[in-house]
């Protein structure tokens, strides 16, 4: 009598080896979600920079900040009384917006600005995703000059 030897799989190893695929698959894509969110928090504070040397600049031009009015606005980048100060004066070529400027999971992502104390100081506000910053938790920042 001769012995048939059947080649291939069972199931069960079949079965296997898909679960072990998707949980390392799960486990690469959380991993990327967070490496995400830390390369935009560090846009965010790379963008922050380059607004306060933009008001350093209009402010040494003209001894004063950007009229908000005494409210908090939204930096849209073209219109709002900070980005037109900024532009008018010719201090950036464009003013940053959030990487993701919009809503997130309950959260708004964008800046704000704020002129204070008769235009002779300001603040900028903005939301970090995580806490991957030095010097910088997560959630709510505000930085002044």
């Amino acid at each position: 009598m001769e012995m048939i030897k059947n080649k291939g799989f069972t199931l069960i190893e079949l079965l296997v080896v898909i679960a072990i695929v998707g949980l390392l698959a799960s486990i690469v894509l959380f991993s990327l979600e967070s490496i995400r969110a830390k390369s935009r928090d560090t846009r965010r504070v790379t963008d922050i920079k380059a607004i306060q040397e933009g008001l350093s600049f209009y402010y040494n031009e003209n001894y004063l900040y950007p009229d908000s009015g005494g409210v908090v606005i939204e930096i849209n980048g073209t219109s709002d009384a900070m980005s037109t100060g900024i532009l008018g004066a010719e201090a950036m070529q464009g003013v940053p917006l959030d990487p993701l400027n919009g809503d997130r999971d309950g959260v708004t992502y964008k800046y704000y600005y704020q002129s204070l104390d008769s235009q002779k100081d300001y603040e900028v506000t903005f939301y970090l995703e995580t806490n991957s910053i030095p010097s910088k938790s997560q959630g709510v920042n505000v930085v002044n000059p």
